[in-house]
């Protein structure tokens, strides 16, 4: 642990939002131990409330993301992360079938990121992303875990690493920050052991992994944050664009669109990232978590986009299946930060 860091409260003073330590100090049960080398606060501080945060701190001309980008470099905070290890022995228990399976959930359940990401895994390759073989892979060994699950997992081909993806995706734009985004594909990236993915025998999207020309196990990852451009109106091109529209579970071979087109969080920090010197603090906090990691060779912000097919991987696999609801999908990588070893 680094002497210089007397305790992570330093983050929300920076930010004056005192009362939010409280709060996530007493929703994770953090101790002083904790705050010295624990694994809690790496563990838990993407879901702090602050995190999320998109204005400017009072007072002030810096975005709340940009303040504790740059606090969780100065004061070494980020190598709290260095301390999260794998706990889950199987990652890949869970067998996901991509074959002769009927998705009745693609018609019933609100969560559509998790319907999105079943799509992705269906499709296999994604130009521009790679190939999907996992999808909400489990990272927690015990109920009492706080761990979440790998959105998708998926294997770059051009790279020859594997991706850690963490998807977002709302039918009415997704408000979560960058700075959410890395930080928690970041701390799955530390809870996923790597090895379980060339050990494991029963995992049938593994196996088509394996089979794929010119696939190799390796050791190195990608972090990618994947994300909607913008969810679109119907007068605005929605049929043409939008990455879902069947997301009425009342009326799931009905088209249904949002009231107004809204540009997700993401595409507008990426293009900030891109185009000005707005967000240069969150590509230094990405260039830190590469520079600490020898086995993650980038980290990509890609933007998913749909196209209308007549024919589609998963056909067999929705019931209802739609030529005009379902699609296929493409993704386009706007900003790639490489590691500079």
């Amino acid at each position: 642990m680094v002497a210089c860091k007397l305790s992570i409260k330093k983050i929300f003073d920076c930010i004056e939002r005192d009362d939010k330590f409280k709060e996530f100090k007493t929703t994770y049960g953090l101790t002083p131990s904790d705050e010295i080398g624990g694994t809690k606060f790496a563990a838990n501080f993407y879901k702090s409330a602050v995190v999320n945060y998109k204005g400017k701190v009072t007072g002030s001309k810096d975005l709340y993301s940009e303040v504790i980008a740059e606090t969780l470099i100065n004061d070494n905070f980020i190598k709290d992360w260095l301390n999260l290890i794998p706990v889950r022995p199987e990652h890949f228990k869970i067998n996901h079938p991509n074959t002769d399976e009927n998705v009745d959930a693609l018609k019933i359940t609100n969560r559509k990121e998790e319907i999105l990401a079943k799509l992705l895994f269906y499709q296999g390759n994604v130009d521009g992303l790679g190939y999907i073989f996992d999808y909400q892979t489990p990272l927690k060994a015990t109920q009492n875990d706080s761990y979440g699950k790998i959105d998708l997992l998926g294997y770059n081909k051009d790279n020859k690493c594997y991706s850690v993806i963490e998807l977002k995706y709302r039918p009415s734009g997704s408000e979560e920050t960058l700075l959410r985004c890395v930080l928690e594909a970041y701390t799955y990236y530390r809870l996923l052991d790597i090895k379980q993915i060339n050990s494991v025998k029963e995992h049938e999207g593994i196996q088509q992994l394996k089979k794929l020309h010119g696939y190799k196990h390796t050791n190195e990852a990608e972090l990618v944050v994947l994300f909607d451009e913008r969810s679109c109106a119907k007068e605005d091109g929605g049929a043409e664009t939008n990455l879902m529209l069947r997301i009425d579970p009342d009326k799931p071979n009905t088209p249904s669109y949002p009231s107004k087109t809204v540009v997700s969080q993401q595409f507008k920090e990426c293009k900030e990232m891109i185009d000005s010197s707005k967000r240069k603090r969150l590509r230094s906090l990405c260039e830190n978590i590469l520079k600490q990691e020898p086995e993650l060779k980038q980290i990509r912000f890609v933007v998913l986009q749909a196209q209308k097919v007549s024919k589609a991987p998963y056909k067999s696999k929705v019931d209802n299946w739609s030529e005009n609801l379902d699609r296929l999908y493409r993704a386009e990588t706007l900003l790639t930060i490489p590691s500079k070893r």
